[in-house]
């Protein structure tokens, strides 16, 4: 009887897994697909990097750090969930100073860093410091403007809706630029203001798509993903993107295979935004 729930549970897990893995695969580009593509002189392409959970040292993220190294973007963004336990933040600190890209490189806090089960919060000013070192800016309700021959990124990074104090105010959107807001739960895409005539763009994590999925459709979703658990969505002009992340949750179970984003933010000839593509790159070990 034993053996009979055993190989009955152990179909069930199988069927399950491959589910996930195969709703998944239709949906990925492939890493030189992504190299080969020339970019234009109107675009400025970021590297969305979220949900690392630098736990220990591992082979995914030797390769996490080679994929974007040789994607050589023109500004990256980690956003959230990077530290997760004291012990985590030197192991992050020795992933992110691999990193060979001379590019600005911007951070935000998710739920982990916050968390009393993590402890990362009694730690702060190392945590700080391993960013800093690592040529991370960590913007907390924060932004900063860059200018990219003439084409302009706004960035505002907002602090974690789950143990922070997320708030949109000092945000000050440029018309004709790219307003881009670094935001770890997705929910806060709720909360995004409506500006007549400038689209505003935010990137997610947390949700890691669900973490596992069942024949095609995600099965959990953590507090502050709301409606929206992976991908594109759009909402009074504004454009919602969630990655699914490249690290696992406090569980070591994932079905869907670890990613980073390539955005491309697009401009006219006269330099003003008018739009973003995504690309969702598999990262593999």
């Amino acid at each position: 009887m034993k053996n009979k729930y055993f190989l009955s549970a152990a179909v069930i897990i199988c069927a399950f897994l491959f589910a996930g893995c195969v709703s998944i695969s239709k949906n990925l580009a492939s890493f030189s697909e992504v190299e080969q593509k020339a970019v234009a002189s109107n675009e400025i392409r970021a590297v969305q990097i979220s949900d690392c959970h630098f736990s220990k040292e591992k082979p995914l993220f030797d390769a996490l750090v080679s994929a974007i190294n040789q994607l050589n973007p023109d500004v990256i963004f980690m956003t959230g969930d990077q530290a997760v336990s004291v012990e985590s933040i030197k192991i992050m600190e020795h992933y992110l100073k691999k990193l060979d890209v001379p590019c600005p490189k911007f951070v935000i806090n998710g739920n982990w860093e916050y968390s009393v089960k993590t402890k990362v919060f009694e730690h702060f000013d190392e945590y700080h410091k391993a960013l800093e070192d690592s040529d991370f800016k960590l913007l907390k309700n924060q932004g900063e403007t860059l200018d990219f021959n003439g084409k302009k990124l706004v960035i505002f990074g907002l602090d974690s809706l789950l143990g922070g104090e997320p708030s949109f105010e000092g945000f000050e959107p440029e018309k004709n630029a790219a307003n881009v807001v670094l935001g770890h739960c997705p929910l806060l895409f709720d909360q995004m203001p409506q500006i007549q005539d400038i689209p505003l763009l935010m990137l997610s994590g947390h949700t890691h798509g669900g973490q596992v999925l069942l024949f095609g459709k995600a099965v959990y979703f953590p507090e502050g993903t709301g409606k929206y658990y992976s991908g594109i969505y759009k909402k009074d002009g504004n454009t919602l993107y969630v990655s699914t992340g490249v690290g696992n949750s406090s569980l070591e179970i994932r079905n869907l295979p670890p990613c980073l984003e390539v955005i491309t933010l697009k401009f006219d000839s006269e330099n003003n935004y008018i739009g973003a593509e995504f690309q969702t790159i598999e990262v593999e070990p």
